[in-house]
């Protein structure tokens, strides 16, 4: 059975709705792959078999009389545990929070259950989902499936984890610090942080903030990059609250091939340097782009000063956490930095904590700043439709639970640099909104590596179309060892 639950969702819901296997037997399917992967990996922290069982038969009484409930008719997937799912804990990997039992869906799980998918379970996070691992004192710690020394990414590091394995079918994350985007590179799944505020944040939350948190955004994580689009235009929708006014424009974009995609190329920056290994895995994916008759646009990006753009990321994205943190916890991270006495982490992390601090007039300075750099980004994007990144600097790293964040490091072709200063990759299209698609290019060292697809401001179907025509013409997902 387990060749089964690694096909598509499209596949799974056409054959359901064909009749070729029954949504119960499907649902059974992905059950026996949790009982076999779960135990080493931890991906999944929670399931309600029992209600998920009774939708199941459910939709196959109604399949057997021709009524479809829509495109994820039957599919068994979970969600990011920071989702509310009535009946189920949302505790964000506080242990305060334990009791915390949602009593309705996110908005997010509505939609995908109105589109007739079986969401079934939740996956694993880090405290407060600030972290590029997956860990917290309720549930333990998950796993890489590729090597299980080593983080899934975070903060949706259980959701990737239970995609790589054939745990889940489609997954729903959240991403303000490349949250959706380091998992499906760690992973090698595929990942999608859309346009800010096209997808509903509504009800992933503790206490519900009636507000989109600046920056942070939610959007999939799939095995292939039709399930990705398919999940995306399954959960895409304002907040009601926003939604009486407004309404997403997001243009279609309907190309199929790569001989017609004009691609520029960031490669590299000295704020956050690319592990050498990788970075030849991503120059010969260019190469390969290019003999498929991709246009290669090199020595052209935004008109922007990267090394501002980085800084005004780190405070805006420290302010966006501030709500989850005392004064005692952000005097305490301040005088820790200051103690390390370390020029790098003074400077990133440090930075970071001031913003968790920051006043409202230098926030809209900031602002300001940054939707400056918006409209750099715009003029770059009239010539160009994808701009092409790194996901993070390195493959996924050992796990290292010990002590704060800002005090670990990772080995870069040599040299030690702070682990926060990743962060670089997820803030330059991420603080200004950008729509970016992850997806999977091969493997570096037996670990899996992937490419940062950035698109314009509201062209998340271009992303999107990109991601396909790579998948579809140089290869996409393929399962760890693990699970073959």
């Amino acid at each position: 059975m387990s060749s089964i639950v690694f096909k598509s969702a499209k596949q799974h819901a056409i054959a359901i709705q064909k009749r070729s296997i029954k949504a119960i037997d499907l649902l059974e399917a992905y059950f026996e792959q949790i009982d076999k992967f779960n135990p080493e990996i931890n991906a999944v922290i929670w399931q309600d078999r029992k209600a998920a069982k009774e939708i199941a038969r459910q939709i196959d009484k109604e399949t057997a009389t021709g009524n479809f409930r829509g495109p994820l008719h039957g599919v068994p997937m979970t969600v990011k545990e920071s989702f509310n799912l009535s009946g189920a804990p949302t505790t964000w990997g506080d242990p305060k929070n334990i009791h915390n039992i949602a009593t309705t869906d996110s908005d997010a799980v509505a939609r995908l259950r109105s589109a007739g998918a079986i969401v079934f379970g939740k996956t694993n996070v880090p405290l407060d989902l600030v972290e590029w691992q997956t860990f917290n004192k309720i549930y333990g710690t998950t796993n890489n499936p590729w090597d299980q020394t080593r983080t899934p990414g975070g903060s949706s590091g259980g959701s990737a984890a239970a995609l790589s394995t054939g745990m889940s079918a489609l997954e729903i994350g959240s991403d303000a610090g490349s949250s959706i985007r380091n998992p499906a590179h760690y992973c090698g799944i595929f990942g999608m942080k859309p346009t800010f505020k096209v997808v509903s944040s509504q009800g992933q939350c503790i206490e519900e903030t009636h507000s989109e948190s600046d920056i942070s955004v939610v959007g999939p994580l799939a095995r292939t990059a039709e399930d990705l689009k398919l999940a995306f235009e399954a959960i895409r929708g304002l907040r009601a609250i926003e939604s009486t006014a407004f309404k997403n424009n997001l243009p279609p974009d309907d190309r199929t091939k790569l001989s017609q995609f004009r691609i520029g190329l960031k490669l590299n920056d000295p704020e956050s340097p690319v592990d050498n290994d990788y970075l030849d895995k991503l120059e010969k994916f260019v190469m390969n782009l290019e003999n498929a008759g991709a246009k290669i646009i090199r020595n052209k990006l935004p008109d922007i000063d990267n090394e501002l753009h980085f800084m005004i990321y780190l405070k805006l994205v420290g302010a966006s956490d501030s709500p989850h943190f005392t004064k005692e916890q952000i005097n305490a991270l301040t005088k820790g930095v200051k103690k390390l006495n370390n020029d790098s982490v003074s400077r990133i992390c440090g930075t970071r904590f001031e913003g968790l601090s920051l006043l409202h007039r230098d926030w809209i300075n900031l602002n300001k700043q940054r939707n400056k750099h918006r409209l750099a980004f715009d003029a770059y994007f009239e010539d160009i439709d994808i701009l092409l990144a790194p996901a993070t600097g390195t493959p996924a790293f050992n796990h290292d639970q010990k002590g704060p964040r800002f005090q670990r490091f990772l080995n870069i072709n040599g040299k030690k640099y702070p682990e926060m200063a990743q962060l670089y990759w997820s803030g330059y299209s991420g603080v200004i909104g950008l729509p970016s698609v992850v997806g999977p290019i091969g493997l570096v060292r037996g670990l899996p590596v992937g490419y940062q697809a950035i698109a314009s401001h509201g062209r998340d179907f271009t992303a999107l179309a990109f991601a396909e025509a790579v998948e579809r013409e140089l290869g996409g997902f393929i399962p760890p060892p693990l699970c073959i």
